[in-house]
Order: structure tokens, then sequence, then C-alpha cells
């Protein structure tokens, strides 16, 4: 099953998403389905509460409507929404640099472009200075190469099966029927034409302030935090190994985490950040979804204990 808070993978019959801690739905709830960008009454409702964008009407959805599938595209509707019309404010003019995040996704500003990163999915965008804002432009959207791909592995099916896939869908709503043409006909501008057309937006919903002295980003209207996600000063250093299983080990340096399985060793990005003196630990990247420590794990973050410098993973504690 599938965690309605952040999207995670989640094993059956968890409690809690291990990914960011949120309460999972009772099972008379219909599974799949991502809440934090529900589809309710035809309406996509954007996680930061910025938009609704108006679905088919009723009657031209298929019978049976795959869940997982509306809440990926949704998501990726999302993401565009939230680059699209972010303004974040700077105090000082400086500029932002690094990594951001509010500890599912990552936003990294890098080379004059911000990077968003969503569930193995990348876009990017180009972004100036003014004074003191940062101002993304919209049409400058580019999807990292493996955009369908990961799109693909998360449905279950090959990406030459993607396509019909798409087309299956598109009469659900214009956010897919949009979908489709992009993919079909490797075009993205009728897309990005369609989202500036047909979202209803508030824009103060859209813009942070930047909070010099805690170093993180605030949404001014909803509270919503991002946080600086490079503070590997404050996170694990060097070699852990599994209390219980001398052969499993992890090694942090710098923003690399290597796992080591009895010598059968994946290698991927981690970030470290902090809220309220807790400290977190999230790993991300195509290298780590398509990780086996996170096919046999579904763990994306987790807490770790700078005072006794440990840390668990799936109920297994790892010491340095």
């Amino acid at each position: 099953m599938f965690c309605g808070n952040c999207g995670a993978q989640v094993p059956d019959g968890s409690a809690v998403c291990p990914n960011c801690g949120a309460a999972m739905a009772p099972k008379s709830q219909a599974p799949g389905m991502n809440q934090s960008a529900q589809y309710q009454n035809s309406q996509f409702q954007n996680p930061q509460g910025g938009f609704q964008a108006q679905g088919a009407p009723a009657g031209k959805a298929p019978s049976k409507v795959n869940g997982k599938l509306i809440g990926i595209i949704v998501a990726c509707v999302a993401v565009v929404a939230v680059l699209i019309f972010l303004v974040t404010k700077l105090f000082g003019g400086s500029g932002l640099k690094g990594a951001y995040t509010d500890g599912s996704t990552i936003v990294k500003f890098e080379k004059g472009r911000m990077i968003y990163t969503e569930s193995g999915m990348e876009m990017s965008f180009k972004y100036t200075t003014k004074k003191d804002q940062i101002i993304v432009d919209p049409e400058s959207m580019e999807l990292s190469d493996n955009f369908w791909e990961v799109m693909a592995d998360s449905l279950g099916i090959d990406e030459d099966d993607l396509e019909d896939t798409l087309e299956e869908y598109a009469d659900y709503s214009d956010e897919m029927e949009a979908l489709y043409e992009a993919y079909k006909d490797d075009d993205l501008d009728a897309l990005i034409e369609m989202l500036l057309d047909e979202m209803d937006i508030d824009e103060d919903e859209f813009i942070f302030e930047y909070d010099k002295k805690n170093n993180l980003l605030k949404n001014k209207k909803t509270k919503d935090k991002l946080y600086y996600a490079e503070n590997y000063k404050e996170g694990p250093s060097g070699k852990y190994v599994n209390k219980e299983d001398d052969d499993l080990s992890f090694t942090f340096k710098n923003g690399t985490a290597t796992f080591d399985d009895d010598g059968d060793k994946e290698t991927f990005t981690y970030y470290v950040y902090v809220v309220k003196d807790e400290v977190y630990v999230m790993f991300s990247g195509e290298e780590f979804t398509e990780s086996d420590f996170y096919e046999d794990h579904y763990v994306s973050r987790f807490e770790y204990n700078a005072k006794k410098d440990k840390f668990e993973i799936s109920d297994e504690e790892y010491k340095k």
C-alpha cells in the first residue's frame, strides 16, 4: 500500500508510514489514493492548498480508477504549480544556495536553476534574482532524462506501456489528457499552457520568506517550512553497524551514503536537516529508489540520535 501523506510505498499492515511518520488510513479507506493531493468532487487539491483544477465531468472516469496513477499524476501537476508560482523573498538579496526539504521533497538551488525532486522525478526551472526576490521562469521547465521511466516504474509497468496507460486515462481530466499529449508528442508546451490557463492560483500560497537565522524557507500563509537539507555536521559521519547483524552497515560522508550488505554495496545521496533540535536523515535520488535497500525496507527517512550517535531503520539499530 501507499502513504496518503507522502506517497511512499508502505508494507501492508503498517500503522505509520516509515518515510514520513504519518498514520496510515484504515483498511476501509481506498488504498493507493494520494491524500496529500486528494481527488474530491472532480477537483485536484495541491498539498500546499494553492490550486484546484477542474477535472472531467462525472461519468467520464473509467469504471475502475487506478488510485496510484491518479496520485502520481496529480503530484506531478502539483509540483509544476509550486515551481511556476514560487516567489521566494530573501533577506539581503544574496540568493539561495544548496538544498531545502519538507521531509519528502527536495528543492535545490544550483547554477541559476531551481531543481525539484519528488518520488524520484525531477523537474528544474531557471530563476532570476531581482532585489530581494527570486522569480521562477515557468517556460524554462525541464524534466530529467529518467522522468518517464520513473513514472512507469512507479506504476509497475514497462515504459513501452506508458503511452497506452496514459491514453486510457486521458478522458479522466484535463491534466491527464495534457500529460498524455506531452508524452505522445514529446512536447511539454501544451501541458504548461494548460496548467497556466486552468489552475486557479492564489499567489500568496506560493510566497516563501527566508529565515536567515534558522536557514529555512517559510510559507507566509500556510506556515509550511522547507529546512536546509545539507546540515551534514549535525548528522551521522563514518561507519555504523547493525546491532544484530554485523554484516550490515552504513557509511556516511558529506552527502554520500553507502549501504553494505555482507560485501554487496549500494551508494546513494542523503541529506540532513534539523527540526526543533531533532536531526533527520533523508535518502534521495534514482540510485536510492532503485536500490535493493529501498525495495527491502521502504524507508527513505529516519531520525538520527546525535547524543548517542545511533539510529534505527525498520526497528533495527545501527551504532557507530
